[in-house]
């Protein structure tokens, strides 16, 4: 694949010899001065700006790539961005942070491929800006306690890459003894696997390299920006892969650390439940609501007594206990030390309806249409006999004035 740079000399070279034959006109000539003021100004307005490319040979759409690097930078303002050329993006960030942001943290990818950013003045070409690489954060392993000195890390670092920084304790998120550096990583070399480290009257020591995060790399000649499928032909054995996902740093998993997929417990009375109602300490709101069993709805009462109606014969009775002894105890109607003779003869109470209990009390008035009553009242005509229609039957009514109003 044909660089940026052997591009863009390509490029200049074919229209140096153009002009080689060209005759440039007088008003062709002519010159647009800008001030040294407006440079100043210019110049100050085009700080915080950065320069993109990914680094494929796919295609893909800028308005995608500017989505998803705006989403997964989530800056404070969101940057200005524009196409620059082919492969070529120009970003300006409104404030240091976020330039700080873009520029040297990292390393960003877009669809897995590895998004190399650089600094932009804004007045060079930008086919001819060089990308070098990206930075990532890589780990040493494997490095006796002994040795472990900054003098001797940083010369092991550069074995990588160029060191940007380097932490001698780093708080083990990842599996293994290692110490952290953040190098950069040339897309036009290999990736480094191992690290050799000489000591005199010991031997050499081999240092496993493991890496971050890593954009798309090939398994086979381990070069950043494609995979092992489209490196020649793509058909190689396993012994030909000599790179693999063993070069990439795994999660370390702790018990110490909260798993944030478990349920938050509370302890009772520190916190408020739904509807500003204490909750519970196993997660779950007491509800006010009781169910019968907790109100007792269901239990006997003590002295093993029920509510019985003085129409309905009693358990009592049956049973050969005296029925109108219960109603008076359950019910309460009748003043013990009053005698049943004095009331209306004995074993008769009379309840507060004038019945005796045991009689069947009357069968209900016979129903009589809201229209034929309305005729019996106007004309006193009717089909059904009058006599055995009650007074109260005749007497109109709020519920039979409003059904004549609807029959009507």
């Amino acid at each position: 694949m044909e660089t940026a740079a052997a591009a863009s000399s390509s490029k200049g070279a074919a229209l140096d010899d153009l002009l080689k034959h060209l005759v440039l006109r007088d008003d062709e000539k002519e010159d647009v001065m800008i001030a040294a003021e407006q440079v100043k100004e210019f110049k100050k307005e085009a700080r915080w700006m950065a320069i993109a490319k990914v680094h494929t040979t796919r295609s893909f759409s800028a308005e995608a790539l500017f989505g998803k690097m705006k989403a997964i930078w989530n800056l404070s303002r969101e940057p200005n961005c524009r196409e620059a050329g082919e492969n070529l993006f120009i970003f300006q960030m409104h404030c240091l942070g976020d330039w700080k942001k873009v520029v040297h943290q990292g390393p960003w990818t877009f669809r897995g491929w590895a998004v190399l950013i650089e600094d932009y003045d804004g007045c060079v070409d930008p086919e001819k800006v060089a990308f070098g690489g990206m930075y990532t954060w890589a780990q040493i392993h494997g490095l006796p306690e002994l040795y472990r000195k900054i003098p001797i890390v940083d010369n092991l670092s550069r074995k990588i890459g160029k060191t940007k920084e380097v932490q001698m304790s780093p708080k083990l998120l990842f599996e293994g003894n290692y110490v952290r550096l953040r190098v950069l990583i040339e897309v036009e070399k290999p990736l480094s696997r191992f690290v050799f480290l000489n000591i005199e009257g010991e031997g050499r020591k081999m240092l496993f390299v493991k890496y971050e995060k890593l954009p798309y790399f090939c398994r086979h000649c381990g070069l950043i920006g494609h995979d092992h499928e489209e490196c020649g032909d793509g058909d190689w054995e396993e012994k030909d892969l000599q790179y693999g996902t063993w070069m990439l740093a795994s999660r370390r998993t702790s018990v110490t650390q909260p798993d944030s997929r478990r349920p938050i417990i509370r302890e009772r009375g520190r916190d408020r439940g739904r509807g500003n109602r204490p909750g519970r300490a196993d997660g779950t709101f007491q509800s006010r609501k009781r169910s019968s069993q907790e109100a007792d709805l269901d239990a006997d009462e003590e002295d093993g007594e029920t509510m019985t109606s003085p129409l309905k014969t009693t358990t009592g009775a049956a049973d050969g206990m005296d029925s109108d002894t219960g109603v008076q105890r359950n019910l309460n109607f009748v003043d013990e030390n009053i005698s049943t003779e004095d009331i209306g003869g004995a074993g008769q109470v009379a309840n507060a309806g004038g019945q005796i209990p045991g009689e069947v009390p009357p069968p209900p008035p016979a129903y009589i249409d809201p229209r034929e009553r309305a005729k019996i009242r106007k004309t006193g005509d009717s089909k059904v006999d009058t006599n055995t229609v009650s007074e109260n039957q005749l007497a109109p009514s709020a519920a039979s004035l409003e059904e004549d109003r609807r029959a009507q």
